[in-house]
């Protein structure tokens, strides 16, 4: 599972400012009718509508040109599905990096799941409403430490073997500082799966095998660099790392 709960714009593209939309009585009145709409423009892959289901509004040039990167390649992928979830317990609206607060610019609902024909792999996006409409979440940014402690790229990396007709189940949860604040993040995913995010390092993280005949692997990178590696595990059930 992919989620892109948070859209932190690092890429320097062509900044698209806003798709035309003549007034709000164009844009989806109802979370149903934007699932329907992002639907029908990726299966068609309209990157104008696709982008239209986006609210711009009071993003930078950074942050555009990175939403802009993320929902043009999506419009250009297979998918088989387009459904709304609720929003998670430990959904957390608000990320910080190198002391600037990241938070979206509509009042979130819940998410929207993009699935893509590999069984396991899905996409996830907040969405929300602001002024009677609905759309998918932009990010704004405001800065709050003028002297933070510089983030670096965090990944965890889960891998399993398992046989096709019986593929694995694997949970996973971590907890890792930003900004010297401790946060928590997880994962579910059928076989593999691998998630990468900013901070100042991972403090734990445990996989669990919910189900399934095989062996897997946890792997966590910081900075660059490999800094625990499970090699593969067959016979326990749950792989667990505490940072030293």
């Amino acid at each position: 599972m992919k989620n892109m709960l948070m859209i932190l714009g690092l890429g320097a593209l062509t900044v698209f400012s806003g798709p035309p939309r003549a007034a709000a009585k164009d844009t989806p009145a109802t979370a149903e009718q934007l699932r329907g709409e992002l639907e029908t423009a990726i299966k068609a892959r309209d990157t104008n509508a696709v982008l239209a289901l986006v609210n711009w509004t009071g993003m930078t040039g950074e942050i555009k040109a990175e939403t802009t990167q993320e929902m043009t390649g999506l419009a250009g992928t297979e998918v088989a599905a387009v459904k709304l979830l609720p929003l998670p317990a430990d959904y957390q609206a608000t990320n910080e990096m190198n002391g600037v607060r990241y938070f979206p610019n509509v009042r979130v609902c819940g998410l929207i799941n993009v699935v893509f024909p590999q069984a396991g792999n899905d996409m996830q996006m907040p969405y929300g409403e602001n002024g009677g409409a609905y759309y998918v979440a932009g990010m704004l940014q405001e800065t709050f430490d003028a002297h933070p402690t510089k983030a670096v790229s965090l990944g965890v990396m889960v891998m399993g073997l398992f046989p096709n007709d019986h593929p694995g189940i694997l949970k996973c949860a971590y907890v890792y500082l930003a900004d010297r604040r401790e946060k928590t993040g997880g994962f579910q995913c059928t076989n593999s799966w691998s998630t990468s995010f900013f901070g100042d390092t991972i403090k734990s993280c445990r996989v669990t095998k919910v189900s399934g005949e095989g062996s897997f692997e946890l792997k966590i990178d910081e900075d660059g660099k490999t800094v625990f590696d499970s090699d593969m595990v067959e016979t326990n059930p749950e792989i667990v790392y505490e940072k030293k």
